[in-house]
């Protein structure tokens, strides 16, 4: 399985979970690291640190829909509808640029919810690093002459 697939089964098992469609979450968490085992290399890492921050993101999530404004869902669901895993690397760096845009926006709207829906795209600041310079744990190239 690739990551992207990964991905996308837990967009939807996310979405299920925020939405109380989905009540049993160590289920779910099982489920997706069953597929995790599948994702080869540095993704499988990124797949089980997804899995093991569900819990705090659903959380966090019911939290702020249960007491937050009309803008605060509306960034969600810019979030939530992000293409920030498919394409190339310029259009997933894209994806990044023009949610935040969007989100920063609903932001200069939002009044007292401003700066918590500014904070939504503080978690593209790794992947983005990650995009424009590659992952830290992966292998350098061999050097000439070794």
């Amino acid at each position: 399985m690739d990551f992207n697939e990964f991905n996308r089964q837990y967009k939807l098992s996310r979405a299920s979970l925020i939405a109380g469609e989905t009540t049993d979450l160590p289920a779910v968490q099982t489920h997706l690291r069953e597929l995790a085992d599948e994702v080869s290399g540095s993704d499988r890492q990124i797949a089980r640190k997804l899995i093991d921050g569900l819990p705090a993101l659903v959380a966090a999530v019911q939290e702020s829909s249960s007491s937050s404004s009309a803008e605060m869902a509306e960034a969600q669901q810019v979030l939530n509808d992000g293409k920030f895993d498919e394409g190339t690397r310029e259009e997933r760096l894209a994806a990044f640029a023009d949610a935040r845009k969007k989100i920063w926006a609903i932001a200069d709207r939002a009044g007292a919810d401003s700066d918590r829906i500014r904070y939504l795209t503080r978690r593209f600041e790794s992947t983005e690093l990650y995009l424009e310079e590659g992952y830290p744990w992966e292998s350098p190239p061999d050097s000439p002459g070794a």
